[in-house]
C-alpha cells in the first residue's frame, strides 16, 4: 500500500498499522491465490444462474404437486423462498484441477444437479481458460438448449468458448476502464467518498 494512503487510513479513519498488514495479508496470501484459481468465475457463476433459474419453475412446481397428493409434509413457502432467494442451489458447475488423464478437461454430470469440470493442473493458465470455456459450451448445450446432436456438440462447445472469451478480452480492454483508477490515492478517495459520507445510503 502506498505510504500516504496507509497514513490516511489511520488519520482519517483511526486504522492502526497492524489493521493494514492484517488485511494486506489476508488479500495477499489467501483471497489472491484462490482468485487466481476461480477461471472464468463470472461466466462460470452465470451459466450456473441460468440454469437455476430454468429449473426452478419445475422444480417448485413438482414440490407443490406432491404436496398437494398428500405425499409429503415439505414446507413450501420455505422451500420456495429458499430456492427464489438463492439459499437452495438447484445446479452447481464445480471446477477442480487434477493431474494428467485420458483428456484435458471433461465435465462429470453430478446426479443430475450439478457437473464436476476437471481440467489438467500442469498447463497454462491461458490453456485452462480455453478448456474451461469449451466444457461451460458443452454445459450450455445441454442445459440450457437441451440440445442433444452428438455431431454438432464439440463444433457448439467450441462456438460458445470462443465467444466467451471473445467478449471477455473486449471487457478487459474496453468496459474494465470504468472500473480502474489510475493512482492509488484516487482509489482511496473513491472508497471513503462511496462509504463514509453522509447520506450515501450504504448500510
Amino acid at each position: 500500500m502506498d505510504k500516504a494512503v496507509a497514513e490516511k487510513f489511520c488519520d482519517d479513519l483511526g486504522l492502526s498499522k497492524e489493521h493494514i498488514a492484517k488485511y494486506e495479508k489476508l488479500y495477499s496470501e489467501d483471497i489472491l491465490p484462490a482468485i487466481s484459481r476461480h477461471y472464468l468465475s463470472h461466466i462460470v457463476t452465470t451459466v450456473e444462474e441460468l440454469i437455476n433459474e430454468k429449473r426452478k419453475q419445475e422444480f417448485l412446481a413438482q414440490i407443490k404437486e406432491i404436496n398437494a397428493n398428500g405425499k409429503s409434509e415439505i414446507d413450501y413457502a420455505l422451500l420456495e423462498k429458499s430456492v427464489n432467494k438463492k439459499i437452495l442451489r438447484l445446479f452447481s458447475i464445480i471446477l477442480k484441477p487434477v493431474g494428467n488423464g485420458k483428456v484435458k478437461a471433461r465435465s462429470h454430470l453430478i446426479g443430475g444437479y450439478g457437473v464436476l469440470i476437471t481440467y489438467w493442473d500442469n498447463l497454462e493458465e491461458g490453456q485452462i481458460r480455453i478448456l474451461i470455456a469449451h466444457e461451460l459450451g458443452h454445459i450450455a448445450n445441454r442445459h440450457l438448449f437441451g440440445n442433444k446432436e452428438a455431431a454438432s456438440e464439440e463444433g457448439l462447445a467450441s462456438l460458445f468458448a470462443y465467444i466467451a472469451l471473445q467478449d471477455r478480452s473486449d471487457f478487459y480492454k474496453s468496459k474494465s476502464k470504468q472500473f480502474t483508477r489510475e493512482f492509488d490515492l484516487q482509489i482511496y478517495n473513491d472508497v471513503v467518498n462511496m462509504c463514509h459520507k453522509k447520506n450515501t445510503g450504504n448500510r
